[in-house]
């Protein structure tokens, strides 16, 4: 992607021609996102067509700005390239901007602002913070190519998109300890009880955390095996993670 720069707004270009996901990294995914238990469909992950790929992100932004949630506006499209405007600095961006002792109410309203999202019936597909953007009053999303939908349930895909925001925000919440992942997931929680109507019910958020547990753990477990991964910084930020999913669950009452 692309940006310019003008006297009165900045855009952004995609085209067909970009480079596309490795089968290697392709296959990465997809065994990470099957053994999280979310079964994202081989055709989902794999990229081999620039200009299908361009074109379901553009029907996608259609779609979602005409249901009046806040994505980048399309400025033109070809079939070969996609021009759209501007939305703000990601989240991640803002974050690191923003004092320690700021950062979990952010992190909180996103998550809030996330389960929203979902209560209208949406999905992101890709929600982590560096796909996200918040101009101090307002969260916006950007980058629609995974293909998610129509092959995996609407459910499952938000529940991914949760999973995605957490992780994401592992850098920051570790600072601030497994309280503060529960304050997030809080925030899902909450703002999704409070969204639930006929037409969308409230999410089992903690019921898929207790399933997605022993997985994670898993992995944490195996990396004990070896000083290096034990001790790294990723490792150490998924356990503080990890924490606060197991209060998180804990709390709702999951055995």
């Amino acid at each position: 992607m692309t940006s310019t720069t003008s006297t009165t707004a900045k855009t952004w270009t995609k085209t067909a021609d970009r480079p596309l996901r490795s089968a290697a990294k392709s296959l990465g995914i997809w065994l990470f996102a099957h053994f999280l238990g979310v079964p994202v469909p081989w055709r989902a992950v794999r990229q081999t067509d620039g200009a299908a790929l361009l074109a379901f992100e553009h029907e996608r932004l259609r779609a979602l700005a005409a249901a009046g949630e806040r994505v980048p506006p399309v400025l033109g499209f070809d079939g070969y390239t996609l021009e759209t405007g501007d939305i703000g600095p990601t989240l991640d961006h803002v974050l690191h901007r923003t004092p320690e002792a700021e950062r979990l109410a952010l992190m909180c309203a996103a998550s809030a602002d996330l389960a929203g999202f979902h209560a209208r019936g949406q999905w992101h597909g890709g929600a982590q913070t560096r796909n996200l953007t918040w101009d101090g009053q307002h969260f916006a999303r950007l980058d629609f190519e995974e293909r998610l939908q129509p092959g995996l349930p609407l459910a499952t895909v938000q529940m991914y998109d949760v999973l995605q925001l957490v992780l994401s925000l592992a850098r920051y919440l570790d600072a601030l300890g497994p309280p503060s992942v529960v304050a997030v997931l809080n925030a899902y929680h909450a703002a999704s009880q409070a969204s639930a109507g006929r037409a969308q019910p409230a999410s089992d958020l903690a019921g898929f955390l207790h399933r997605l547990l022993p997985r994670l753990l898993r992995v944490s477990r195996m990396a004990a095996w070896s000083s290096r991964l034990d001790s790294s910084r990723e490792l150490v930020r998924l356990r503080t993670v990890l924490d606060g999913m197991a209060a998180f669950v804990q709390q709702a009452g999951q055995p």
